[in-house]
């Protein structure tokens, strides 16, 4: 598949809630792309659905050591890329990242699901 194939299919796992699947989609977009901020982009939207998974299962720990690097990577997610609003979604990780220290003792975390990543015009 070439990028935009992938872009497709990984909103399409995204917004089917199947945010594994997504998550693996994800970062094979990212080995497409040439360009380091788009790569950058790519890789916070791997790791935001690799979080959602993890609240999913409730595999608080690992979710803590993706704290370690996703909130940085997610405050530099545009509002809209390739077309879709990225800006919900930020907030979702910066709101999920308040809740989640990034050492000593997780407290029980509300686990909410990401918003949907809605294409403009669509």
């Amino acid at each position: 598949m070439n990028a935009d194939e992938l872009w497709r299919a990984a909103l399409h796992h995204h917004n089917a809630r199947d945010y594994h699947e997504a998550h693996e989609v994800f970062e094979d977009l990212w080995l497409e792309l040439g360009n380091r901020a788009d790569k950058d982009i790519a890789q916070a939207l791997a790791q935001a659905d690799a979080l959602a998974v993890h609240l999913e299962t409730g595999n608080l720990r690992a979710a803590q050591r993706l704290m370690r690097q996703l909130p940085q990577l997610a405050v530099a997610l545009p509002d809209t890329w390739r077309g879709a609003e990225l800006q919900s979604l930020r907030e979702w990780v910066a709101e999920v990242a308040a809740t989640i220290p990034p050492h000593d003792d997780i407290p029980d975390v509300e686990r909410r699901e990401p918003p949907s990543i809605v294409e403009r015009g669509g």
